[in-house]
């Protein structure tokens, strides 16, 4: 028993010195890989100081001596400098002729401009005649006006103050002032459009009806109405 128990304790006192002297290498070896990333890194960080001096400075002469120390410390072989590439040149579209076509056009811009500019001012003045020509030849005149405000009052006279404040509720457009509205009744009552009434001192005007109101002034057309406005007004 004695001398088995030897043999099993010589056995693990073997292993564990093998075991300790493994470790120990793996120490010495993890050092020695240590050092050399130190190094490395060290290298890293003189190349890298070396390429931004390189890039701010102005002297591009110092630069390549400084990356060749770095490279030369380092072991390593610098690599080849790309070759320039050439630019495209840029094909030339000018011609002989071209400042002479650019003479001639800065002279005719003027007169180009001054012609667009006329041409839009007389389009401009002629816009709104032609318009207010269109609504002259659209619109009732103002007996026609007057004479449906009647109408819209059958067997109701209103004086000339009555019925031009209704032109001026229902056409503000179209609204005149009250002497011009009661010479244009009396022209409708001249042409039998209208009926004319005295009560004492106060002067009524009543409609005849619509089917008067056709016969009477059908004849007459938007453009003599609005001629016998103007006289009116002048009157």
């Amino acid at each position: 028993m004695a001398d088995e128990a030897a043999t099993i304790q010589d056995k693990y006192a073997g292993r564990f010195a093998s075991e300790l002297e493994t470790n120990r290498s793996e120490q010495e070896n993890l050092r020695a890989r240590l050092q050399q990333l130190q190094t490395e890194e060290e290298v890293l960080l003189r190349l890298q100081r070396a390429l931004a001096a390189a890039t701010a400075g102005p002297d591009s002469a110092a630069s390549g001596t400084a990356h060749a120390a770095v490279t030369g410390e380092q072991g390593l072989t610098p690599a080849p400098e790309e070759a320039a590439v050439p630019q495209p040149r840029h094909q030339e579209t000018s011609s002989p002729a071209a400042p002479a076509k650019k003479a001639a056009a800065k002279r005719t811009a003027p007169a180009r401009n001054a012609a667009t500019k006329t041409a839009a001012k007389q389009t401009t003045a002629t816009a709104p005649a032609d318009k207010s020509a269109a609504n002259k030849t659209t619109e009732p005149s103002l007996g026609d006006l007057l004479k449906q405000i009647l109408d819209k009052h059958p067997g109701q006279p209103r004086t000339a103050a009555e019925v031009t404040s209704e032109l001026e509720k229902e056409y503000p457009e179209r609204a005149r002032n009250t002497n011009v509205v009661r010479n244009t009744l009396e022209r409708l009552v001249a042409k039998s459009a209208v009926q004319r009434t005295k009560q004492k001192s106060t002067v009524l005007y009543a409609s005849h009806g619509p089917a008067a109101a056709d016969s009477t002034t059908g004849g007459s057309s938007p453009a003599a109405g609005e001629e016998d406005e103007k006289a009116l007004a002048q009157a």
